[in-house]
């Protein structure tokens, strides 16, 4: 349920601080005073998109935060989707300034994706004149599946999803052979092709990087050979005018030769300096050695360049590399074999596609048979629950066509039809109520999948327009006998309904120097007589009227109590 909502800098609102009960919570408030903000804000923390004019002028930024105590079920819910918890609290904190929007989950940083995700498990927001699912004839399929949370439904659309993919793959497939034999010689043709065109380097046995080193090193011998030459030069050389690295090496050994008798030092540095001729000396045969293995080889290094450029070739017309490329290889090879027996594949395809639909026809047959058996039972619970909202006269039905080929959600069309008065005929539901009967329809929908759909937090914005008297009495005892099995938050300007809460919020409005602020109480005793005196009488409030709000208290007291 949600338990807090704190509000900074939003809007009109500069600081508040709601705190809300389990059952029925009410907000009212004269028109203009701010209750729709409230709304708005337990939209936006719950990932609804802000623009910058939200922001007041009371700060630089606008802060809302919610608090929702949760039961282990939605816990586990939610950790699934990698929130995580330290207790039963979820607090979402929503800032948003100038140059900044950011969104937290218990503390941590998110995205407003996720929070939306998470939001249909936390609230189910009515609002009059919004789309709802209830009106909109693309949702009565899953409504009626979703009824008393049928494993059965859900698991065979999952199938009729995974048949309906594979047919279709299986009718690509069949299209792809669905060739004349010119068009399969033409293709057959241009795969031979390609494979002559590949197969000409053997690639399984060709590693880029020792081929690459190869070719450098060819067509690099010349420069190779003369680098060699000059070190040679630089290690030994009989030029005094330059002295190499040996006879300077053999010049210093000589000069502490003289000393290595007298001087243990000196003579462990000298065998060191040995050690450095003997190694420069090894290094100048070595050299020598390569330079004399060095060829250059024109022959080879032309090869190298085919090869190389053959390679290049390819990746151009198959694949970035090697590997691409022997698996586009390999895939013309498998088409060129389906082409040679192009019959049996089209034979195989045909088989497969007849299998999947007759187990398509099963499948959805089964699944409207499920559906039409759940539509009765809703349609007498719809009626009943309309009815007790007082539409009298009304009637409702589960219309059924079928469709003309099968699809992931079987082959039912299924209508919601209506009729509120006597001698109307029954019309799609999204084309024939009033407001008032609207608010009322969903109100019956709500009520009568309230047990199934698991979500806590169910809010109503203004349900009660359009309805006045007794009617409005009326949908207020349905929303406080929904509010025993659930937390309920309604905006309303009815005392019949504001009356039945068990935690009422108003909503007010007043001047701080140039500004206007609007702020929330949570009202008790006296206070609440006087605003349902107001509801009742509007801005004159006469003892009259406060004894007909005491009276209205009393009895929601006593219908709370039963």
């Amino acid at each position: 349920m949600l338990a807090e909502l704190f509000i900074n800098n939003f809007v009109i609102i500069k600081r508040d601080h709601i705190f809300f009960d389990k059952g029925f919570n009410v907000i009212t408030g004269e028109t203009g005073s701010g209750k729709s903000l409230i709304l708005d804000a337990i939209n936006i923390v719950l990932g609804k998109r802000a623009n910058k004019d939200i922001i007041g002028k009371f700060d630089n930024k606008t802060i809302i935060e919610a608090v929702f105590l949760l039961d282990d079920r939605l816990i586990n819910i939610l950790e699934q989707m990698d929130v995580v918890f330290d207790d039963n609290k979820l607090i979402i904190t929503r800032t948003i300034s100038d140059k900044s929007s950011s969104i937290r989950i218990n503390g941590r940083i998110t995205n407003l994706n996720l929070v939306k995700d998470m939001s249909k498990f936390l609230i189910d927001i009515y609002k009059q004149g919004d789309t709802n699912i209830f009106m909109y004839k693309n949702n009565y399929l899953d409504i009626i599946d979703s009824y008393k949370n049928d494993a059965e439904s859900n698991s065979i659309r999952k199938k009729l999803e995974s048949l309906y993919i594979e047919k279709n793959n299986f009718l690509k497939k069949y299209q792809e052979f669905d060739l004349s034999q010119e068009e399969i010689s033409r293709e057959k043709e241009l795969i031979s092709y390609q494979l002559d065109d590949i197969e000409q380097v053997d690639l399984k046995n060709i590693n880029e990087e020792k081929l690459d080193q190869e070719y450098k090193r060819l067509n690099s011998v010349t420069e190779l050979i003369e680098c060699i030459e000059k070190c040679e030069e630089h290690l030994s050389s009989y030029d005094y005018d330059s002295p190499s690295i040996s006879s300077m090496l053999a010049s210093l050994s000589s000069s502490l030769s003289s000393f290595s008798n007298i001087d243990d030092n000196i003579k462990e540095i000298n065998s060191k300096v040995d050690e450095l001729i003997d190694s420069v000396n090894e290094i100048y045969s070595e050299l020598d050695f390569y330079k004399d293995s060095l060829d250059q080889n024109p022959e080879r290094l032309y090869e190298l360049e085919m090869i190389n450029q053959k390679i290049f070739d390819l990746k151009r017309k198959y694949g970035n590399n090697i590997e691409e490329i022997l698996t586009y290889k390999d895939k013309i090879k498998r088409r060129y074999d389906e082409l040679d027996k192009i019959d049996n594949y089209k034979d195989k395809i045909s088989n497969s596609i007849k299998n999947i639909d007759e187990s398509l026809k099963s499948m959805a047959k089964n699944l409207s048979y499920i559906r039409k058996n759940k539509a009765k039972e809703l349609e007498e619970k719809i009626i009943i629950e309309i009815k007790s909202l007082n539409i009298k006269n009304a009637d409702f039905r589960i219309d059924f066509s079928k469709k003309l080929r099968i699809d992931p959600n079987g082959f039912d069309n299924i209508d919601f039809l209506i009729k509120t008065n006597k001698g109307e005929e029954l019309k799609s539901l999204s084309k024939t109520a009033s407001g008032g009967e609207i608010s009322r329809i969903v109100l019956a929908f709500k009520k009568v999948f309230s047990t199934f759909d698991n979500i806590d937090t169910m809010i109503f914005d203004e349900i009660d327009q359009g309805i006045s008297g007794r009617t409005a009495q009326i949908v207020g005892e349905k929303i406080l006998d929904l509010s025993k099995e659930r937390q309920i938050l309604a905006i309303s300007h009815l005392p019949q309904i504001a009356s039945l809460s068990n935690n009422h919020i108003l909503i007010e409005k007043h001047d701080e120097k140039s500004l206007t602020i609007s702020s929330s109480t949570n009202l008790k005793g006296e206070e609440r007589v006087n605003e349902i005196a107001r509801l009742i009488g509007g801005v004159d409030i006469t003892d009259k009227t406060k004894d007909s709000a005491k009276e209205m208290l009393d009895m929601a007291e006593r219908l709370r109590k039963g």
